[in-house]
């Protein structure tokens, strides 16, 4: 059979994460990840309920619900997804009882919170009667589940990259040699959602299309086009982060041929 040359993605991870040192077999190769899980999920649910207590039937954005539904439990499926990561870096297969706080505990308890501020404002979110209060319950059980399974992408693009610099600052203060793709492919990762986000804010409404993406390069290049910046500073910013990107790219190259001229 030939050797496989397309390198798997949990491959990637572990050649991220590798610091140069042996990992020891591990003594228990199940290991429970069913407390810090618990913490993480039960975590969320108290943060997650401030926005509700606080909401605010002046102001109908919909930002507490996006909040405590969407945004929270994204980010604690990505620490929960961070948890699983390590523990599988060891050597270890988590016990898989740990899905009952993410997928049961943690969902369980937005949607029944929701409730009581859904009971106490009717108006604010048009749930007047039966059929208006199961529409909501729908809509909130979809922004959470939506929120769940995008925290795999969170944990890919945010925790992963973070943990990776992390390691690799603590290295470089140790006097150990750091790859450069431990630097710089964490850097590429943390900037798709920070670029993102920036345009989003930096630009007015910008009509989804094929002519979006040119549309974008033209703001970031300055070119005058069809387009409404409301935020200057957050195109300056991103232009930083593609500068600082392009550097980091030749750097990395200047520093791999060096490399390879030495060994």
């Amino acid at each position: 059979m030939a050797p496989k040359n397309v390198m798997s993605f949990w491959d990637a991870v572990e050649m991220l994460s590798d610091r140069g040192r042996p990992v020891a077999p591990p003594r228990q190769p199940v290991r429970s990840l069913s407390f810090p899980v618990a913490i993480v999920s039960l975590t969320t649910l108290a943060v997650a309920a401030l926005p509700l207590l606080l909401l605010s039937t002046d102001r109908f954005d919909g930002l507490p619900m996006l909040l405590s539904l969407f945004l929270f439990p994204m980010v604690a499926g990505g620490l929960i997804t961070e948890l699983v990561a390590l523990c599988r870096l060891r050597r270890q297969e988590p016990h898989w009882t740990l899905l009952w706080w993410p997928l049961v505990v943690l969902p369980a308890g937005l949607l029944g919170m929701s409730v009581g501020p859904m009971r106490a404002h009717p108006d604010y979110f048009e749930a007047t009667d039966v059929e208006g209060a199961a529409e909501v319950l729908l809509t909130f059980a979809f922004l959470i589940a939506l929120g769940l399974g995008l925290s795999t992408v969170l944990w890919m693009l945010v925790v992963l990259p973070l943990r990776v610099l992390g390691l690799a600052a603590y290295d470089a203060l140790r006097g150990e040699r750091v790859a450069a793709f431990r630097v710089s492919v964490p850097l590429v990762l943390l900037a798709v959602p920070t670029v993102s986000l920036v345009v989003v804010a930096s630009l007015g409404d910008v009509e989804s299309s094929r002519s979006t993406g040119g549309t974008v390069v033209l703001a970031l290049l300055g070119v005058p086009g069809d387009y409404e910046i409301v935020w200057e500073p957050g195109l300056v910013l991103v232009r930083g982060i593609v500068l600082v990107l392009i550097g980091s790219a030749i750097w990395a190259s200047v520093r791999s041929r060096r490399t390879a001229r030495e060994g």
